[in-house]
């Protein structure tokens, strides 16, 4: 039986136990009750609801990743490191020489969009858009160049899945999200919601990106201050191998171990186990590729289907990806989920089993199974 709460239960329970990752589920489909503020979740007015579509949406209340599998890949995964897959993992990039220049490495994600909306598969596409001072905030793309505006990785949150709530509102039909595996597992938990109709099956594509963690601003703009630069200065941000890289509009190129970076890193990614975006249909990053490339992991039939219409339409290129560099995408997803592991079994009450209360660690010892 799923837990049921309210807004109170979620304040209590995520919010403020250091949980919440500011996806924007909570608030997506509930702007009357809930904003946003220094990006945790804020209640505008009380609501009295026994049960409440914040608390049965949130990623972090609760997750059940093989019912999500089952329910939407049709089975479950066989690779415990990077979930769900299908087909071989692949390496990709836009053909377009303009999308390569807007976007982030291949410019895979930007030239898939471009291509559904320019062949009306999709009629728009929520995405994370960076506004003053690299502060990203959820847009609905609904042409090229509004994809092409909102390219390029941000590396600090966005409520993105609010933006998905905007989409459903302004009466869009055929939506495509783009989004970090908390986004991904949010947009999870409202399609697959009974007790909750807010419209999520106009929902037909969830591209994840791949993820380390992400910044808190503040931390981010004292860090780039302690590197020689402000956020003021910055044209983009780049990870690659193993090294944070900051380029100024002055064409200056700043570089710094990305394990240095981690005092930056906001509280709740500590709690994440999912790198590869496990649940989306599509799940794209940088690691494994070449630079100006992309790691492209198809995960559900919709997302090969995707895949497969935008090779035939030229939109990208794209060929195996080796043993080798498969290796490189496991070593990163291996490492978030060791890394937070113990932060995780930290945090999580006692596993009740009958009238017995026992440690998840010790779980296994306990039934004698391994």
């Amino acid at each position: 039986m799923k837990r049921k709460g309210n807004i109170m239960d979620l304040e209590r329970e995520v919010i403020y136990n250091g949980l919440c990752c500011y996806c924007g589920t909570c608030g997506a489909f509930c702007k009357e009750y809930i904003t946003y503020e220094n990006e945790i979740p804020i209640t505008k007015k009380k609501c009295h609801e026994i049960y409440g579509a914040c608390y049965d949406f949130c990623p972090r209340t609760s997750f059940a990743p093989f019912e999500v599998e089952r329910a939407v890949f049709g089975g479950i995964r066989t690779d415990n490191l990077l979930g769900y897959y299908q087909g071989d993992i692949i390496t990709a990039r836009a053909t377009d020489e303009a999308v390569r220049e807007h976007a982030q490495d291949g410019g895979v994600v930007s030239a898939l969009l471009v291509n559904l909306l320019e062949q009306g598969e999709i009629d728009a596409a929520v995405v994370s858009k960076t506004a003053e001072n690299w502060t990203p905030e959820p847009f609905v793309a609904t042409k090229r160049e509004d994809v092409l505006a909102a390219a390029g990785s941000k590396y600090t949150q966005c409520p993105s899945v609010s933006g998905v709530g905007d989409a459903l509102e302004q009466g869009y039909k055929n939506v495509a999200l783009v989004g970090l595996p908390c986004h991904i597992q949010g947009m999870r938990k409202v399609q697959m919601s009974t007790g909750f109709d807010v419209g999520a099956d106009r929902v037909k594509l969830l591209i994840g990106l791949f993820c380390s963690e992400t910044f808190d601003m503040h931390s981010l703009e004292n860090k780039l201050v302690e590197l020689g630069t402000s956020i003021e200065e910055v044209e983009k941000f780049n990870i690659k191998k193993g090294s944070f890289i900051v380029h100024t509009k002055a064409g200056e190129e700043i570089k710094t171990p990305i394990k240095l970076m981690r005092d930056c890193m906001r509280e709740a990614c500590n709690y994440c186990y999912d790198f590869a975006a496990e649940f989306a249909d599509l799940s794209v990053g940088s690691i494994g590729s070449e630079l100006g490339w992309s790691t492209v992991i198809t995960r559900s039939k919709v997302g090969e289907e995707i895949v497969k219409k935008a090779k035939a339409a030229g939109a990208i290129e794209m060929e195996k990806l080796s043993e080798e560099q498969v290796k490189e995408v496991r070593r990163l997803a291996s490492f978030k989920k060791r890394r937070n592991l113990k932060n995780i079994y930290d945090k999580t009450d006692p596993v009740r089993i009958l009238n017995m209360l026992v440690e998840p660690e010790m779980l296994e010892q306990f039934l004698g199974v391994k």
